[in-house]
């Protein structure tokens, strides 16, 4: 018998490991560049982590139906706590960077099983709260995270950041250990590993490609033809297999397109705000600190949003209230392109930017409700992973691009700044000066209202997908049978 309030805080601790990792190794990054060196490695530290869960979430969604969520979320988290202690004991940055992809493998679960497991132990009409509360802990790890990491950054060292994951892990897993019972999700157990590595590779030479566009590498344009090519490969491998990773027909299906798609495009002009906005705000304000402006009203508009809307997801329908969060998404950045100069008031910025994580938060759980409810908890696992594997791959895609024109558009002017060319030399720059540059703002200001401008198109595109999500009640009679 399954105990539905640890099951749920088990996997809630699951959830906290991968959202709270993003913003307390950020704080801690400067402390480990100084300790470490290889500055010029910096990125890749963020990089390979979310390159490699983006690559294993699909396999892990398979899996799961299969083999089942409990054992799945076992294997996760102890790579994630593997690579965390390997992280915190690591003796250079080329070895930091190793043992994050690793860390990335394991978080790939962190980011998928979860949201799986919450989706099998509550029934159709709950599973908005329970998954209300997932991404309430998103927010919460991002206000937290930043705090916490410099709490022990100052008293026990960088290493410690990492170290921070071994005990939560363990607890997680010794919770869902304890208190989930279920049952195998599926009796044919043919797994799709050709699949699977040929979409690894083309989606990792997409990402990777598009990482190094800013830099101008030559590397860029080649390696983004081979993810392109390489995901034509994937369909045709996939039309022959027997259990796809993926299966092609759900790409048929309506639901299936229209969350997935919603997910990838607000994810896209959202995470490239989290990660561009704190920037404009070092630059007018001066100070690594000041980015915390930017990311404290998105993490609490997006996790005190999710947890309202996944508590009224079943009464008010996941298509209204998608649609309502993308026309706040596409207001939000509208007003930003109209309204910010290097001279707009710190409380209208961050008002604007609380806006935005209200629209994100009003989207989140209706999307995974309504993947979910539709497909039943027989597919729950690869339903669930595609879900977080477009929302990962639209916030990471969407940084490298809207990154890459915030570049071209900033380019000729930062050239009036000594010894910065491109936007990872600005980053580091700001990241070793509590005094940004003059006219550093000024010029800031230019790129992002740009960036803004296309996250307008982009979010206008959200709107046309949520709002013709289909409008449904309960579980899907087609899929609902299964011995969980």
């Amino acid at each position: 018998m399954t105990n539905r309030r640890l099951a749920t805080l088990g996997v809630l601790l699951g959830i906290f490991l991968a959202a709270i990792d993003g913003t307390i190794v950020s704080t801690a990054m400067p402390t480990v560049v100084q300790s470490l060196g290889g500055l010029e490695l910096y990125a890749w530290a963020f990089a390979a982590y979310m390159l490699f869960a983006a690559v294993s979430m699909p396999l892990y969604g398979r899996l799961a139906d299969i083999y089942g969520r409990k054992r799945l979320f076992f294997v996760g988290a102890a790579i994630f706590v593997a690579g965390s202690a390997l992280c915190g004991a690591a003796g250079s940055m080329p070895q930091l960077v190793a043992f994050r992809s690793l860390q990335g493998v394991g978080a790939g679960a962190m980011f998928a099983i979860p949201y799986t497991i919450l989706g099998v132990v509550y029934p159709p009409e709950e599973r908005g709260r329970a998954i209300g509360l997932g991404s309430t802990v998103w927010g919460i790890s991002s206000v937290v995270g930043p705090l916490l990491g410099f709490v022990i950054v100052e008293t026990v060292g960088w290493r410690g950041v990492f170290y921070l994951s071994v005990p939560v892990g363990l607890v997680a897993v010794v919770l869902v250990a304890i208190s989930l019972d279920e049952s195998t999700g599926s009796a044919d157990r043919d797994v799709d590993f050709l699949g699977a590595a040929v979409l690894s590779v083309a989606v990792g030479a997409l990402l990777v490609g598009l990482q190094l566009l800013e830099t101008t590498s030559s590397w860029a344009l080649p390696l983004i033809a081979a993810g392109i090519v390489g995901l034509g490969v994937f369909y045709a491998v996939e039309r022959r297999a027997t259990q796809p990773i993926v299966p092609l027909s759900m790409f048929d299906d309506t639901v299936f397109i229209t969350t997935n798609v919603t997910g990838f495009l607000t994810s896209f002009v959202l995470f490239a705000a989290i990660t561009y906005v704190p920037l404009y705000l070092q630059s007018v304000r001066g100070g690594a600190g000041s980015a915390a402006l930017a990311v404290f009203p998105i993490s609490i508009g997006w996790s005190g949003t999710s947890f309202l809307s996944g508590r009224s997801v079943n009464r008010v329908g996941e298509q209204r209230l998608a649609t309502v969060g993308t026309v706040l998404l596409v207001l939000s950045f509208g007003a930003a392109t109209v309204l910010w100069t290097a001279d707009t008031a710190l409380p209208l910025v961050i008002g604007n930017v609380f806006v935005m994580g209200v629209g994100m938060g009003m989207v989140t759980p209706p999307l995974l409700t309504a993947i979910q409810n539709h497909f039943g908890t027989a597919q729950m696992g690869v339903v669930t992973s595609s879900q977080q594997f477009f929302r990962n791959l639209g916030g990471t895609m969407g940084v490298a691009l809207l990154g890459f024109a915030l570049n071209l558009v900033i380019r000729n002017q930062l050239t009036t700044i000594s010894g910065v060319s491109n936007l990872g030399q600005l980053q580091q720059r700001l990241l070793g000066s509590p005094t940004p540059p003059a006219g550093l703002a000024t010029i800031l200001t230019d790129g992002l209202t740009t960036v803004f401008a296309l996250s307008v198109v982009v979010s206008v595109l959200a709107v046309g997908f949520a709002y013709y999500i289909p409008r449904e009640r309960g579980e899907s009679s087609a899929s609902a049978t299964s011995g969980d």
